[in-house]
């Protein structure tokens, strides 16, 4: 158990740090749809199910959720592709991005939380 909020906030910023540092590599596939974003989301939410199956004390549940789990996922950036299609007339792909940002992720995590 970390006993100092500081160390606490700071672990957390520097697992954030390195997730988004992470996100920004994977976000660069991009294709019909955004593929890096719908893989970053996967990825942060099935670590987040690994973690959440395993023992670890709440602050390091903390630091790898919030911290690096927040830092890897984005909804920024499903929000940037949906104007992006909004704006070429590209409205099927809205639907399809979104949903698949949602239903993909959330399998992942329902799915690793099983499995562990």
């Amino acid at each position: 158990m970390i006993s100092n909020p500081v160390l606490l906030a700071l672990l957390i910023a520097a697992a954030g740090g390195v997730g988004s540092v992470i996100r920004v590599y994977l976000t660069r596939w991009e294709g019909p749809i955004p593929f890096g974003v719908i893989l970053t989301n996967t990825i942060a939410a099935g670590f987040v199910g690994y973690i959440y199956s395993g023992n670890l004390t709440q602050d390091y549940l903390l630091i790898a959720s919030v911290g690096f789990a927040g830092g890897l996922s984005t909804f920024s950036g499903i929000a940037k592709a949906g104007f992006d299609f909004w704006h070429t007339g590209r409205l099927a792909q809205i639907f399809i991005s979104l949903a698949a940002n949602i239903v993909v992720p959330l399998l992942a995590l329902m799915l690793v939380m099983y499995w562990f």
